[in-house]
């Protein structure tokens, strides 16, 4: 499964929220469902070696934590901090299957990131000074168009 990313100003996604509250902003399709203020912060999740993980689970499909530490070569506790990461961030699950084990599951295996002015515009559009909890003027000089 693909996951839409989303690299915008922490502000900006803030206030495009607060915009989806107010019903101002709709958010559909194309509009990225995971969020990141930086492609740097994105790439301390997405490292290659993460990627590769979700990828192994999702073909390997291991019953365990310790399988998939048989798997990959890597320390179950390794394993267990990274799937909490990749867990926190919405790209990975683990699922208690009864006493100590713990199954891993990959939401996503494939990434479309989306970034740039065409998606700031339009967020922007819908947003009001009150969303960015800014003064008008900030805003206004800020994101004119």
């Amino acid at each position: 499964m693909k996951a839409k990313i989303g690299v915008m100003s922490e502000e900006l996604v803030r206030g495009m929220f607060l915009s989806v509250a107010k019903g101002t902003f709709k958010i559909d399709a194309d509009v990225p469902k995971v969020w990141y203020s930086s492609l740097n912060a994105l790439a301390q999740v997405l490292r290659p070696e993460n990627i590769e993980l979700l990828n192994i689970i999702e073909t390997e499909k291991p019953e365990s934590m310790t399988e998939l530490a048989e798997l990959t070569g890597r320390a179950r506790s390794n394993l267990s901090a990274t799937m909490k990461k990749l867990s926190d961030k919405g790209f990975a699950r683990v699922e208690k299957q009864g006493h100590n084990i713990s199954k891993p599951i990959a939401i996503f295996t494939e990434f479309e990131i989306v970034a740039g002015r065409e998606l700031e515009d339009r967020v922007k559009t819908a947003m009001t000074a009150a969303d960015l909890q800014l003064p008008a003027t900030y805003a206004e000089r800020k994101y004119a168009a």
